[in-house]
């Protein structure tokens, strides 16, 4: 029992509970800030956007909605779409962003790039705004 008056003196369980959870806590803080701004690109394959007919459709798509989800309101945030090369990737690159831009999102929030790396699909993905 501790007396009143007398400081408390540290014992070792103390000292290694309290010595392990800082760094652990940095540990989970660093890999919970990483993964929230670098989540992986969601994939919409051609075959999935060849059946959106209307904007019920297009905000069915799983991965627009999991792109949707993590998109902040915030202005440091913006949507990454990477097409695959050529005209017809060019033009479905466009009309996704059309609908977005329907959907509500600024246009210069959007940002287009070419080279999905992935025949036949668009990576689409929120991501924190470069600061450059």
């Amino acid at each position: 029992m501790i007396e009143a008056g007398r400081p408390f003196p540290p014992g070792r369980r103390v000292r290694r509970r309290f010595g392990t959870m800082i760094p652990a806590s940095i540990i989970m803080l660093t890999v919970s800030v990483w993964s929230a701004s670098s989540g992986a690109a969601e994939l919409i394959q051609r075959q999935d956007w060849e059946k959106v007919t209307s904007a019920v459709s297009v905000l069915q798509l799983p991965a627009l909605q999991r792109v949707f989800g993590s998109f902040e309101s915030g202005a440091d945030t913006i949507i990454v779409i990477q097409y695959p090369g050529g005209d017809a990737g060019n033009e479905w690159a466009i009309e996704l962003r059309d609908w977005l831009v329907a959907f509500g999102i600024r246009h210069d929030r959007i940002e287009l790039q070419p080279g999905s790396g992935v025949p036949g699909a668009i990576a689409i993905e929120a991501e924190p705004r470069s600061s450059y």
